[in-house]
């Protein structure tokens, strides 16, 4: 199956401080985010995101 990264590509390439925020995660909160990369619509979702992975491997 193959994911759906569009709209966190599309921030990504939009936003330059999106895309620095997303390059100084971990590799294991990266990863968390690109599965979950639908429900990420803007930099607030992809913050929120973020969070949600790390306190999962607390």
């Amino acid at each position: 199956m193959k994911q759906n990264n569009g709209n966190l590509n599309e921030l990504l390439e939009k936003s330059s401080t999106a895309k620095s925020f997303f390059g100084a995660l971990p590799d294991y909160v990266q990863g968390g985010i690109m599965l979950r990369s639908s429900e990420i619509k803007n930099e607030d979702d992809l913050h929120k995101c973020a969070d949600v992975i790390k306190k999962e491997f607390e």
